[in-house]
Parts: C-alpha cells; sequence; structure tokens
C-alpha cells in the first residue's frame, strides 16, 4: 500500500498510527488489571480479540471524524486535551454500548471500559506532553547557541500574552529567561514555568550572570520616571531593549517582534510629567481674540491646538513658513472647525503688515513665540537673530502697548541665561526689551516665559537622534559630558498658557524640571528604544562643540532672586527692573548695525550691551565694516 511507504508518510499519519496503538493498549491494561489484579480468571481470547477490533475501528473513525491527528501536538492547548479527553471517552461509551447488539459469548464488564477510558486517556495526553517536552528540549539544544537571551519586563496581562506569542511563533529565536517586575505579589512566583523577578533588585545580577541580549517592556503602567530609571540601570549593559504597545498588537496581521521599537519622547524625561492646566486657564481665554506668532512652530502649533480646545472668539496664526502654515490650517480646519482661525503669511519684520493686523484684530492676548533658534546657524548670520529675535521683538511690543492689548507672553530660552551664543544673546536682550515695558505705565502685562530644551521640536536632538537611527547610525553627539535640561512641547505649552493667567507684569516664569540629562546618555536611550544596542549595532561618535554651545544651561542667573508660587513646579525670576532707555539703547545699537554683515562686528556689539554674554571674540580679527553689496564671505574675512 502507498500508505506505508516511505515518501507518502507523513507526521499526521504517523500520529494517527501512534494513538491507535496507544487505544489499544489502554484496553488491554484494563484487561489486565480485570483479569489479573483485580480477580485471578481466564482470558476470554475471542472476545477480547473481537472487542479490541470494534474499539480500534471506533478510535480510528473517532480520530478521523474530529481530525485529531492533524493537530500539531506541540501546540495542543488546554481546550484541545479537553476535547481529546471528551473524545477518548465517546469512543469507550460506543464501545461499552457494543454489548446490546452483540452476543452473550461476546460481551465484556462495563467497569473494565471505564478502566480502560482512564489509562487510555493518560498514554495519550501523557504522551503528548513527552512529544512536546522532548521537541522543546531538542529545539533548545540545537538553538540555544544562536537564541537570543530574553527578558520580559512586565509580568501582567500584557506580558503573558507576550509570552505566549513568542513561545508559538519566536521559539528559535529567543529563549525567554525570566520575568520582571516591581509589583511585590508577583515577584518570586513563577509564571508559565518562568520565574518573575524582582525589577529594581534582581536585575543587575541575573542579566551579567545569564548575558541577557533582550529586554522586551510589556508593562503601559509604568511611569516616565520609573521608565526613565529602568532605562539608566540598563546603560552599563549592552542590552537590546524594545517595547510592545497592546494586546492588539499583538494579534496584528503585521505583528513583528523585530518592528516592536517605539520612541516615545516621554520615556526620554527623568522625572513625571508635569501637570498644570486647570480650568481657571480655560476660563481667562473665553471670548478672547489671541495672536501667536511663530504659529506654525513646535511650540507656537502645540499653543494654538491647546487655545483651540477653549472658547476664544477669534485665533491668528502668524507665521512665514507656508508649507507648515499650510499643514497647522488643514488640520485646525479638520480637528476644530466651528473656531474661527485667521491664518496669516507674513514675516513679523514686516512692520507694516504687523501693524495692519492689529488694526484690523485689536488681539487681547499676544503669544509671541517666533524667533530663530538654532545655535550653529545663527552664529554664522547673526543679523538675522538680531533682526528677528530683537528688532521685531521690539516693534511688536510697542505695538501691544499702542492697541492696548491685555497680556503679553513672550516665549524665551534657557540660553538666555549667562549666554554663550549669538542666539541665547538675542533671546537675552530680548526679554530685557520686553520686561522694560512692564516698568512703564501702560495698559499691558508683560510676561516671558523661560524653560529648557523642548524634546520633539523642529531641530531638537530628538529629531536629530531619530532620524540618524532611522538611517543606520551613527548617532552624533558633541560631547559626552553635555547636559541639558528637558521638557516635552505639551509641558512648555502648559507653562505659557499659565503664565499668562498668573502674570501681573515683569516676571520671568521658570520649571523646576527636575535633574538634567547627559545628551550622550539621551541618545543611548533612544537607540535601545529603537530595538538597537549602543555601540554595538549603532555607534555613538563625538563630535566636539559646536559654535556658540556650552557644556550645560542655566535656567537662571546666580543674581535673579527666585519666588515660589501656587504650583511647586512654577519659579518666578523677579529680576532687576529694566528702564525703556535700556531697551532704546539697545535698539539704537543694534540698528547701527544694518546692512552690517560680519558675525564679529555683532558679537562686539552684543557684548557691548550684553556684558554677561560669554562669546569669545577674537582679538586677531580686524573688525571690518561689511556693507550691503560687499557682503563677507563667511568663511575668509580677515584682512
Amino acid at each position: 500500500m502507498k500508505f506505508f511507504t516511505r515518501n507518502s508518510i507523513r507526521p499526521s499519519q504517523f500520529v494517527l498510527i501512534g494513538d491507535q496503538a496507544l487505544i489499544v493498549l489502554g484496553l488491554v491494561s484494563a484487561l489486565l488489571v480485570n483479569y489479573r489484579l483485580l480477580s485471578i480468571r481466564e482470558f476470554p481470547l475471542q472476545t477480547i480479540f473481537y472487542r479490541i477490533l470494534i474499539h480500534l475501528s471506533l478510535g480510528i473513525l473517532a480520530w478521523s471524524v474530529f481530525k485529531i491527528y492533524k493537530k500539531v501536538i506541540r501546540f495542543f492547548n488546554s481546550k484541545d486535551y479537553l476535547n481529546l479527553i471528551g473524545i477518548i471517552f465517546l469512543i469507550h461509551v460506543l464501545s461499552a454500548s457494543a454489548k446490546f447488539v452483540l452476543p452473550q459469548k461476546f460481551q465484556l464488564k462495563p467497569e473494565l471500559f471505564l478502566i480502560s477510558f482512564f489509562i487510555t486517556s493518560i498514554y495519550i495526553i501523557g504522551s503528548r506532553f513527552i512529544i512536546s517536552y522532548l521537541y522543546f528540549y531538542y529545539n533548545r539544544s540545537k538553538k540555544s547557541g544562536d537564541q537570543k537571551r530574553l527578558l520580559i519586563y512586565g509580568a501582567g496581562e500584557l506580558g503573558v500574552f507576550l509570552k505566549k506569542s513568542i513561545s508559538t511563533h519566536y521559539e528559535n529565536e529567543f529563549n525567554l529567561l525570566a520575568f520582571l517586575d516591581d509589583d511585590k505579589n508577583k515577584i518570586g512566583r513563577y509564571i508559565g514555568g518562568v520565574k518573575v523577578l524582582d525589577a529594581s533588585k534582581e536585575l543587575k545580577d541575573f542579566v551579567l550572570k545569564n548575558e541577557v541580549t533582550d529586554i522586551i517592556i510589556a508593562n503601559k503602567m509604568l511611569s516616565p520616571a520609573r521608565k526613565a530609571q529602568f532605562l539608566e540601570d540598563t546603560l552599563p549593559f549592552k542590552v537590546r531593549i524594545r517595547e510592545i504597545s497592546s494586546i492588539q498588537s499583538l494579534f496584528s496581521a503585521k505583528f513583528n517582534l523585530d518592528k516592536l521599537a517605539s520612541i516615545d519622547i516621554n520615556d526620554l524625561m527623568n522625572r513625571d510629567p508635569i501637570q498644570l492646566y486647570d480650568e481657571h486657564v480655560a476660563e481667562s481665554l473665553k471670548g478672547k481674540t489671541i495672536m501667536v506668532t511663530g504659529a506654525a512652530g513646535s511650540i507656537g502649533s502645540e499653543i494654538v491646538r491647546k487655545l483651540s480646545e477653549h472658547d476664544a472668539s477669534l485665533i491668528i496664526c502668524v507665521d512665514f513658513s507656508e508649507s507648515a502654515l499650510y499643514d497647522l490650517q488643514q488640520e485646525l480646519k479638520r480637528k476644530h472647525s466651528g473656531i474661527d482661525y485667521r491664518f496669516v503669511l507674513t514675516d513679523i519684520r514686516d512692520e507694516q503688515m504687523m501693524t495692519n493686523l492689529f488694526e484690523e484684530f485689536h488681539p487681547h492676548i499676544i503669544y509671541h513665540a517666533a524667533a530663530y533658534k538654532h545655535v550653529p546657524l545663527m552664529e554664522e548670520f547673526p543679523w538675522q537673530a538680531v533682526q528677528t529675535n530683537v528688532i521685531a521683538t521690539w516693534k511688536i511690543v510697542q505695538m501691544a502697548v499702542q492697541y492696548k492689548v491685555e497680556k503679553f507672553v513672550f516665549i524665551s530660552s534657557d540660553k538666555a541665561v549667562n549666554p554663550t551664543s549669538v542666539m541665547g544673546a538675542t533671546k537675552r536682550l530680548a526679554e530685557i526689551i520686553v520686561q522694560s515695558f512692564s516698568s512703564t505705565l501702560n495698559d499691558t502685562c508683560f510676561v516671558v516665559t523661560r524653560f529648557g530644551n523642548v524634546l520633539g521640536s523642529n531641530g531638537s536632538v530628538v529629531p536629530l537622534f531619530k532620524k540618524q537611527i532611522q538611517n543606520g547610525g551613527p548617532v552624533t553627539v558633541t560631547h559626552p559630558d553635555m547636559i541639558r535640561y528637558f521638557m516635552t512641547i505639551a509641558e512648555a505649552c502648559q507653562l505659557v498658557l499659565e503664565a499668562s493667567v498668573m502674570a501681573e507684569g515683569g516676571e520671568v516664569f521658570v520649571f523646576d524640571m527636575g535633574e538634567p540629562v547627559k545628551i550622550v546618555d539621551l541618545a543611548r536611550n533612544m537607540i535601545r528604544l529603537a530595538g538597537y544596542t549602543p555601540d554595538v549595532d549603532m555607534k555613538i561618535q563625538f563630535i566636539g562643540e559646536r559654535p556658540g554651545e556650552k557644556l550645560y544651561e542655566d535656567l537662571f542667573s546666580d543674581s535673579e532672586e527666585m519666588k515660589e508660587t501656587h504650583h511647586e513646579k512654577i519659579m518666578i525670576s523677579k529680576e532687576n527692573v529694566h528702564s525703556i532707555s535700556e531697551a532704546e539703547n539697545i535698539i539704537a545699537k543694534l540698528q547701527a548695525l544694518e546692512n552690517f554683515y560680519e558675525p564679529e562686528l555683532f558679537k562686539v556689539v552684543i557684548k557691548d550691551l550684553l556684558p554677561e554674554y560669554q562669546s569669545v571674540v577674537s582679538g586677531e580679527k580686524k573688525v571690518v565694516n561689511f556693507r550691503s553689496g560687499n557682503r563677507i564671505n563667511q568663511y575668509n574675512y580677515q584682512n
């Protein structure tokens, strides 16, 4: 028969033959128990022969009808085993019922089939356990050298589902060593034969002892602070870290364990998110006409989104970037179709256009976020920073006073404190100008908000690192000791909106942003969250400090007096009062540089205006008055 040829035999057919042999063996074992243990009697050989044939026929029929032999043994689950027991029970009931149609001499006692049922169930289920274990043991020993040694951080529902998925689809690739968890009720217990370890106490020793290569975070209840601490704890080890987002993703047709990585910028903070926003902010914005400059930028656009959640009568979005402003327009029209917007494409340096906007709309509140902010570029083109960050701000401040704007909120930067860059210095000069108008008797309340680096904002380090990682590296870091304060875009906007309500005039609002983050640690964590191992799968390259950069930033200077507010995370810097004459002097000296394009000249003038500006002006280079039509060659301007 072809059934028995070598080429035609399949694993399912071996299962069919093996199971039928066990069914027969189960009945024979029951006969031995009945005729040799329970009582000593002579075997009715003819009866036994016919009943075994009937029993075997029923077994073959049941296995064929229910397709049991086609089920892969190593993937059997509890439901499959229950179904199998039910089918074995059915076979024995039918076999025992044969006595109603057979002659007396071919009948056996009913209890014999009960004994056979239990013995056969043990044989068949036990054989499957043994086969599954042998397969697992053989496969593990065969692949042990190539398998990745895995920990799952999270012994909850998500972690357990992930374990099952790995066992089903990735058993050759991963060797799950243990679960990690912070829940004391789970620590020390076993889940599916896998032990749960204390994530805070046992991590280091276990990783070193077992040469762990991969960790998958499967716990969405982790706070950003705890996740940041966990990432910091794993920094000394060359372990690849990934994260799974939800149980639903496990059942997605596109699910791929190699693509679990997802960079969530909130995971890169070393503290819990700061929550400020409350009802009194919304109440103060109701019915107002609000202007946002730089509205299409990272901060400006988020401010507009927050404002859109309230009942402002009109939101005027001003920006010079055509594409970004168009994208914002389409987004807001789709999400907030009932709100009245004006999208104005203009440069804030266009005095006539800005005057027309004030004349037409008479805004109640201005959020001034427009600025040039890229440090290296502003070192090369300081006249651009001066024109936009300082002089344009001066003119808009004057318009705010003239048109009796209720509140003017200026978005500054920590780079304005003890500045070492042109960008930081121009932001500090703009702060002085804004504060100088608080010392005069006018109807406008002026306030400055100052915060650190914003994660995910345009041109910031996170998008840069993310792009470098997507391109396969290397990830470039300027200096191994460089540190920065970080906050999310949402937190920055909360500060801005909160300040617009709290302000009485002249304050500088500062966030308590916790401990600063080392940029190299940020790079390593982003590499890990992208599913790679730092310095193994992806290199980190130190390229040296760029012009104008410093190793660390301050949120306030030593001379500033800090005051607490109603919120523990908000501080107010009450600085020395600046007069309008100071602002006028700044503007006069900077306007005198119009049509000059030499960076050194601007740095000399800025240092004269701002003694704390720490840029080094070379004494060996001559200051040459390059005017319009005779622009400087940026890389060769010495005479």
